[in-house]
């Protein structure tokens, strides 16, 4: 079919390769020179597991899995280093896999609290002194609680178990009437 000397169909098709090629080609770019690479660089951060990641919604959520590492602070701190290196902060979530048991879950729920009401308040002293103390009464072999001006990072271990938590200060720490 010709329309003004132009064939139709040639058109249509030229027009559909030539997308097909424009977002394939920025997929294909996005797999393998930007996304695989990053993985690989996170895989390669000491006690980084399996990475995975999905796309709900409009983002990227990377589901990291950690090993027992000593300082969760700065094991997060590298691990979302390398996301901001590439991504936009609002443009992903990072969620990171622990080994929790039903233990040390028991053990976050009274101090979830004292973290709420840490970030609230202010008093990361008196938070570090109960998790000290519920971590003793307990018998944890370690824990750990550390703060920076973002988030409030939680650490509890028990034999092969170890449980991680951290809560955003800025979400959070709003207040209200």
């Amino acid at each position: 079919m010709k329309v003004k000397g132009f064939r139709l169909h040639i058109i249509i098709l030229v027009a559909l390769i030539s997308f097909l090629l424009f977002f394939g080609g920025k997929f294909f770019y996005q797999r393998y020179f930007v996304l695989e690479p990053l993985l690989r660089q996170v895989r390669a951060i000491e006690g980084v597991g399996e990475v995975g990641v999905s796309y709900p919604g409009n983002g990227k959520l990377f589901t990291v899995s950690l090993g027992d590492v000593e300082d969760l602070m700065d094991t997060y701190g590298e691990i979302n280093g390398q996301l901001e290196k590439v991504f936009e902060k609002q443009s992903y979530t990072l969620f990171l896999q622990d080994g929790r048991n039903e233990i040390l879950e028991g053990v976050y729920h009274p101090i979830h609290f004292a973290i709420y009401e840490a970030i609230a308040q202010g008093n990361f002293t008196h938070l570090a002194a109960f998790v000290s103390e519920q971590a003793a009464d307990n018998g944890l072999e370690k824990h750990r609680v550390t703060v920076d001006g973002e988030r409030v990072y939680l650490q509890l271990h028990l034999g092969d178990a170890y449980l991680y938590e951290i809560v955003s200060r800025t979400e959070y720490g709003k207040g209200g009437g």
